[in-house]
Parts: C-alpha cells; sequence; structure tokens
C-alpha cells in the first residue's frame, strides 16, 4: 500500500519522543499499551489507542475481568489518545461471542481477528468525511487485579472456580502458589473427569504436566514458573518431589472420549480424520514434534 511503518517499543517517555522526533509519523498506533503516551506527542499527530474491552470498559486487566465475571461478549475498542487513560473517544469497535478459554486462546483468537477488523475499519472510518468518532463512557476503571484475587484455596474452590482463576491469569502473570516448598505460578489448566484426589494432591503425571485434586474433583497442570525463574513443564519444576506419582498415559492419539489433559488427539467425519494438537501456547519441544509426525503418520496409515 506504499505506507513506511517504524515499530517502537514503549520503554519510556523520553525514548517515546526520541522515536516520534525521529521518525515523524502521520499516524501512532499502539496495540499493547501498558504506559501513557507523551502529550507531546498525541497532541502533535494523531495517536490511537487498542483496548481489549467493550465501550465503557477501562483500565488495566480487561480480558482478565472479562473471563474472571463470565461474559458471554467482548470486544475490542480503538479510542484516540487523551489525557485520561482510556478515556478517548471510539473510532471503532468490534465486538465477538467469548469462549470458554484461557486467556492467552482468547487473545491470540478472538482479541486478534477482532482487533484486525478494528484496525481496518479504523482508517475507513478516518477517510470518511461524515465520521464522527463515539464519545467512550466515562465509566469508573476496574480495578487492578493482584495475586490476592487469583489466590486458589484449595479447601474451598470448586474445580471450575479453579480453572477460571487459572484461565483469567494465563500468559501473564500466573497463578501464585506453592507445591512441596516451592513458591511457583500457575498455567496451563485442564479439568480432569475421572481422576480423583485430596484438594492440593497431586495424584498423577502425564507427559510434563501433573494432575491434581480439588475439593469435587482433580485437573492438570501443565506449565510451572518458580519465582524468578522461567516457565517449564510442570514436572520438570518438580523434579524429585514428585519422584513416586504414577505416570499415567494415554495412547499415541486420544479419542476425545472424557475431559482430561492430552497434547494430540484425533476424531472422524466419515472419510476425513482430524489431528488435533494442543501443545502451550504453540510451542513445541522435539519431542512433541516427534509425537506429532508419529500420529500423522499413524492416521494416514489408518486411513489407506
Amino acid at each position: 500500500m506504499g505506507h513506511t511503518v517504524s515499530v517502537e517499543f514503549a520503554i519510556n517517555d523520553k525514548e517515546m519522543i526520541e522515536a516520534y522526533e525521529s521518525f515523524k509519523p502521520d499516524i501512532v498506533f499502539s496495540p499493547y499499551l501498558k504506559k501513557f503516551i507523551p502529550k507531546e506527542i498525541f497532541l502533535n499527530v494523531p495517536t490511537f489507542i487498542l483496548h481489549p474491552g467493550i465501550r465503557g470498559d477501562r483500565g488495566h486487566n480487561a480480558l482478565d475481568h472479562a473471563i474472571r465475571d463470565e461474559k458471554e461478549e467482548w470486544g475490542v475498542v480503538i479510542l484516540k489518545a487523551n489525557e485520561e487513560f482510556d478515556g478517548g473517544e471510539i473510532y471503532s469497535e468490534v465486538r465477538f461471542k467469548m469462549r470458554d478459554a484461557s486467556k492467552a486462546s482468547v487473545y491470540r483468537t478472538e482479541v486478534a481477528d477482532a482487533t484486525l477488523k478494528a484496525f481496518r475499519e479504523l482508517f475507513v472510518n478516518l477517510e470518511d468525511e461524515e465520521f464522527k468518532p463515539i464519545p467512550q463512557l466515562q465509566a469508573p476503571m476496574h480495578k487492578y487485579l493482584t495475586q490476592e484475587d487469583r489466590a486458589i484455596e484449595w479447601e474451598k474452590d470448586t474445580t471450575k472456580e479453579i480453572i477460571k482463576k487459572i484461565r483469567f491469569s494465563d500468559s501473564y502473570p500466573g497463578v501464585l502458589d506453592e507445591f512441596f516448598g516451592i513458591e511457583c505460578y500457575l498455567f496451563g489448566v485442564w479439568k480432569e473427569e475421572r481422576l480423583r484426589g485430596k484438594p492440593k494432591e497431586v495424584i498423577a503425571k502425564r507427559d510434563g504436566a501433573i494432575c491434581v485434586g480439588t475439593v469435587d474433583g482433580a485437573i492438570w497442570i501443565s506449565h510451572l514458573i518458580e519465582v524468578g525463574k522461567f516457565k517449564l513443564q510442570s514436572t520438570y519444576v518438580l523434579k524429585e518431589k514428585i519422584k513416586g506419582v504414577k505416570e499415567l498415559r494415554l495412547p499415541l492419539i486420544f479419542d476425545l472420549s472424557y475431559k482430561t489433559f492430552y497434547e494430540i488427539g484425533s476424531h472422524r467425519d466419515g472419510d476425513v480424520a482430524y489431528l488435533c494438537f494442543n501443545f502451550h501456547n504453540g510451542a513445541m519441544t522435539s519431542e512433541q514434534c516427534i509425537r506429532l509426525k508419529y500420529a500423522f503418520d499413524y492416521i494416514k496409515e489408518m486411513l489407506k
């Protein structure tokens, strides 16, 4: 389209202003912003901000709140920057139906798709001389969610409540907890239908995930971050602490017949077979790639 684009990181006011003065843009668009844009920028050039929330939603953790409050519909808006946090006029809005999934999954799918639609709509509206932006609703900003808001009460919270807490905290910041004296953040939660255990008891492990009992069932937790370290598979973080816990394997290709943690599954529709794989955040280890290849080869042979 003949546009020249510069991508800059909003590290601090000084660097943002320097980047603006160096590039001299005709328009500024901020798709992921955690800091105020300096007035030296938005007072001199049209500056727009993507907010992952609907009209009237203001503040941090927008998607976290939407999942926590079990919203059936959500969306994104593109606002024109001003001196009020998420308070500018709205130049485009796209809504979508919420899905029962983790924050990371909703962000990569529904939010990403809605953002592209809103971005195209923004430029259509900017070229329309009769377009008038919609005022933002002056609703109070929702609270910043702390670890206290995300914390799991293992002796009280149901499986559904625990899953929701981990899901709306997924990707960042995670849910801070402790297993066997190791302080860590929890990620990647799955419901388990067949196993049962005492609340917070590690009752099984599979492909790097741990199965943990709840007051009314069990869940799987695929990844942990030990405080101050990197995100790793749960069994790697806990290592020797769960040495005697049974490895409960599934077939190479799971038939999706009940709810449990799996990474590779398959189902058929007539003569068509579907191979499903769900690796955490889409990242694959070498071992996962090998298993996926074996599964693909197996399905090909099965359909001959």
